[in-house]
């Protein structure tokens, strides 16, 4: 199993781009990669860094919100990039990562963890030696998918109030391309990525 620092972190806090140049790289990638009009996918990938990040204050975990914010901003979007390189949607969203943090200084966290948080985020199944944060992650995108109905130990209510702040919007529409464009491009990933 990968580690990376455990402990108490404080409070997460929603990001801003003024704060790190990671938040501004993140928020950068995202726009000028998306396909999307609509703020459906950017809420959800917001959604995700909350519950990512409320997962892991709970188990003690420490990843710098501006890190746990790229991860969370770019971990889809190996679906829609045109110039990214990789097996399936996963791989290519870590190839993206990689490619956009070459010339930036990261956080010193186990470059295993982040490749992680990457690649197994969609798994529907427990993966065994999976570090604890990228599982976090994995978690975060079940609490995403099932509105909350999965929590995994967070309370309801501010849960609930990420889905109020950040609302789904046109994402439902944004699921329907994802899966035609998985269908049509790799369509194994749906069972080779997602459920082993």
């Amino acid at each position: 199993m990968h580690t990376a620092t455990e402990q108490h972190p404080a409070s997460y806090a929603q990001p801003d781009a003024g704060d790190s140049p990671l938040v501004a790289l993140a928020d950068a990638v995202f726009a000028s990669t998306s396909p999307y009009p609509g703020p459906g996918f950017r809420n959800h990938c917001r959604r995700l860094f909350h519950f990512a990040t409320m997962l892991m204050e709970q188990e003690g975990l420490a990843m710098p919100h501006d890190l746990a914010y790229l991860v969370a901003m770019v971990h889809d979007l190996g679906i829609v990039s045109e110039q990214d390189q990789g097996v399936n949607y996963l791989q290519r969203s870590r190839a993206l990562f990689h490619r956009i943090t070459a010339d930036q200084t990261l956080p010193d966290i186990d470059a295993d963890v982040i490749d992680e948080c990457l690649v197994y985020n969609h798994r529907v199944l427990k993966v065994p030696n999976l570090s604890r944060h990228a599982d976090c992650f994995r978690r975060a995108v079940q609490i995403e998918h099932t509105h909350g109905m999965l929590r995994f130990g967070l309370d309801k209510a501010p849960v609930r109030a990420w889905f109020d702040k950040y609302p789904r919007a046109d994402f439902d529409r944004v699921l329907v391309d994802f899966t035609w464009r998985t269908l049509r491009r790799e369509p194994k990933t749906l069972i080779d990525g997602i459920f082993h």
